[in-house]
């Protein structure tokens, strides 16, 4: 959701001293009360006050688990994970209690499509002690480090599904870490994928910190898309650029049919989830923020073509954030942009209305009805924008969605909707004015010249100024005629040389030629499609020795091949493929398909290196670490052992097993298709006499724990069944105690949840 903003640590400013939070106090400790906030939002009229009690009442509560299902790009995870909340978790939980108390059962997010969103709540303390609870915090922790699972904020869920994301859609995500909602847009973008196509969509996620950009990697990378490209850059200052030519010969322009604007905010839409806001909440707390907001949704809308649609989002209540931001983007569009009606969508979502009218505090609580009101030496701190326009009712304002957590027991948010209808210029009053003077004034035709020749200079200038500084109200890009102009008046200076910043921390990437001789290597071994784009792997080094070979989609290499690369700081980008393998015995491809890159290469390659196999096979996999061929069944030893050393494809189709519609205890009393309902993929390592899986320990522990069985490499043992034994049970509260700092404490979850996310 918008980040909430909290200044950076230092020293307090003069004559004031910095609060320091007790660390002996908990959340739970913390006083959920604030005068100052109460009488803030009573004075913006947006509850009535004989539903004030309700609302306030709600802000002070807990804020329920809720989670998102990874639904699309592999629908067996879809169905597999469906299957396994209805049927072995829902009926285990609803029964649970601690000291006569029945926690609100696991259930579906009413207007979350597909019953992909869920939500549960469960004090902390039940989800320690319940063996049955402890058992599923540990399938939610092995299912999200997978990337099946997103923690994710129930609101923060709504951006994304207003967006009308379509597969060939170009999407930024201006403000994308901690990366729930961008995991959101790509599943949108790999919807209804064909066989053997790779989707032409774009995902271009972008955090200006750098330190949460990684975040927002680790967050993503578990979706394995190769239409997603990291950027590092303040938002307000996103850089245009001209694209390499694509295959068909077409310049496409840096452009966007979707961008969301979730940006920093306040936070204290969060305070259920974040108690720590009721302390810190004050009437400044939004007013640093303001010009900001208007300066990264204005560049959303330079960035996005006509006719495309751009989301703006907080999780703030203040109106200084949400209505005025949208008011003054308007008011500067000039009727190129509207706000979009979007009450017919997500029709099961609970929503009020955005407000026309609201009041603007001073820092020490007073009421201001007009800039000119505020005290002489505050002036700088206040803009006309933060106050209502006289024609604010003309702008159908009530087009944006409030969310209030009385609604549906969820945190509060604000969404608006626009929609691009014709070209956006920044509008600049101090340059119209001065051409306006000068058009007024006569002058001679060799002054004329002298007048020409000086304002290109200008114009040159200001457009320079602008790549280097990022003026926010000079954004627009030269065309190629002045920038030849420029060319030849002086030398291009980067931003790098002027200001000694780095454009681009990281290695550079570096496409591999269709006949490269690696390319041609993994390609003949595999038995890669023809047809397959083979010249879209890249690496990240010039060593002799490719270690990771990357793939990207055509839109992604179009990006990476510009003229302008230098311009954009990408930080990530491609799905790990394939790795050069060391072995102590000679093999003909010392490559491996990457876990990352397996469901995606397996549509590629040729059954060659495919082999289909049973439970049994998987279950020995899981459980011994480098199990030798006379340790599989005797039926398949020979297959095995004529399989040629090096990287190979298992598949296990649960259609072919024996008994697959017989009860098993191992499946809530289900056959193993009502359970596993689609194919299993996964790389594994053939060496002369034995076999590895080729999984990390997180992707182990994940597939075992829906097969039901042990693992032998994982640090806290999976038992097999949703039930379990008790002394399965007692290892299960063993491992969430363990996991509890790391997976889904109060500090892991600013990585796995997105609200959390200073």
């Amino acid at each position: 959701m918008g980040r909430r903003f909290s200044r950076k640590r230092g020293g307090a400013k003069e004559g004031k001293e910095r609060k320091e939070r007790d660390t002996n106090t908990t959340y739970n400790e913390v006083k959920r009360e604030n005068a100052q906030m109460e009488e803030f939002y009573r004075a913006q009229n947006i509850i009535s006050d004989e539903e004030w009690p309700t609302f306030w009442g709600h802000l002070q509560l807990g804020l329920p688990t809720s989670f998102r299902i990874t639904g699309t790009r592999r629908q067996e995870n879809f169905f597999m994970l469906v299957g396994f909340e209805s049927n072995a978790f829902v009926p285990l939980l609803s029964s649970v209690s601690d000291e006569g108390v029945v926690a609100n059962p696991l259930r579906p997010l009413a207007w979350y499509p597909d019953e992909l969103g869920w939500h549960f709540d469960v004090p902390r303390g039940m989800l320690k002690k319940s063996p049955e609870y402890a058992k599923f915090h540990q399938f939610l922790v092995a299912e999200t480090e997978v990337g099946n699972i997103s923690r994710q904020e129930a609101v923060s869920m709504i951006p994304p599904l207003l967006l009308d994301v379509q597969p060939q859609h170009w999407v930024m995500d201006m403000c994308a870490a901690p990366g729930s909602k961008t995991a959101q847009i790509i599943e949108m973008v790999h919807a209804n994928e064909q066989y053997k196509v790779v989707p032409s969509g774009l995902i271009l996620a972008n955090d200006a910190d750098y330190r949460r950009s990684h975040m927002l990697i680790h967050q993503t990378k578990r979706l394995q898309s190769p239409c997603l490209i990291v950027t590092n850059h303040d938002a307000s200052m996103m850089p245009a650029l001209k694209l390499a030519p694509n295959k068909a010969g077409q310049s496409i322009p840096f452009e966007f049919d979707r961008v969301l604007a979730d940006v920093p905010c306040s936070g204290d839409g969060t305070l259920r989830k974040n108690p720590m806001v009721w302390t810190n909440w004050s009437h400044g707390g939004a007013m640093g923020l303001h010009q900001t907001q208007i300066n990264i949704l204005q560049r959303g809308v330079q960035m996005l073509k006509v006719g495309g649609r751009i989301v703006y989002s907080t999780c703030s209540l203040n109106p200084m954030e949400n209505e005025a931001v949208v008011a003054e983007m308007l008011s500067r569009a000039n009727g190129t942009l509207e706000l979009v009606d979007v009450s017919d969508e997500l029709p099961l979502l609970k929503r009020r209305p955005g407000i026309s009218d609201w009041k603007v505090f001073t820092r020490e609580g007073a009421v201001v009805d007009k800039i000119e009101d505020v005290p002489s030496d505050a002036k700088g701190k206040y803009f006309p924008s933060m106050w209502p326009s006289k024609d604010a009712s003309k702008l159908h304002l009530d087009r944006c969605l409030r969310i209030y957590p009385h609604l549906q027991d969820t945190g509060g948010f604000f969404v608006a909707v626009f929609k691009k209808t014709a070209p956006y210029v920044v509008p600049n009053p101090g340059r119209a004015a001065k051409d306006k003077a000068e058009a007024s004034t006569e002058t001679t035709p060799a002054k004329d010249a002298a007048v020409a020749d000086e304002t290109q200079d200008e114009k040159t200038t200001d457009q320079e100024d602008n790549t280097a500084t990022g003026d926010k109200h000079k954004l627009e890009t030269a065309t190629g005629e002045e920038e030849s102009t420029v060319a030849a008046k002086r030398a291009r200076v980067s931003r790098a040389e002027r200001y000694g910043a780095a454009v681009n921390r990281e290695e550079p990437f570096l496409f591999l030629d269709a006949q490269n001789n690696d390319v041609k290597l993994f390609s003949k071994f595999y038995g890669l499609d023809e047809d397959f784009p083979k010249d879209q792997f890249l690496v990240r080094s010039e060593g002799e020795k490719n270690k990771t070979v990357y793939f990207v989609s055509e839109a992604v290499k179009s990006i990476l091949q510009s003229e302008d690369i230098h311009r954009l700081k990408v930080v990530n980008t491609g799905v790990r493929t394939f790795i050069r393998q060391d072995s102590n015995t000679v093999v003909e491809c010392s490559f491996r398909i990457h876990s990352e890159g397996i469901a995606m290469m397996r549509q590629f390659v040729s059954n060659a290196r495919v082999m289909t196999v049973r439970l049994k096979e998987v279950i020995t996999l899981l459980q011994s670490p480098y199990p030798k061929i006379s340790e599989f069944p005797e039926a398949v030893q020979e297959r095995l052992t004529a399989l040629q050393t090096g990287c190979c494809i298992f598949e296990f189709d649960p259609e072919l097993e024996e008994n697959k519609d017989q009860p098993n205890e191992r499946w809530e009393g289900q056959g193993l298709t009502g359970f596993v309902k689609s194919k299993l993929v996964f790389p594994v390592w053939k060496a002369q006499v034995s076999f590895n899986m080729l999984l990390n320990k997180q992707e182990r522990r994940s597939l075992a724990m829906r097969l039901g069985v042990d693992c032998v490499d994982s640090p806290h043992v999976v038992e097999g069944g949703a039930k379990g034994t008790a002394a399965a049970a007692k290892k299960a509260a063993e491992a969430a105690k363990d996991d509890e700092d790391t997976a889904m404490g109060e500090e892991d979850e600013a990585v796995i949840e997105e609200g959390d996310d200073e």
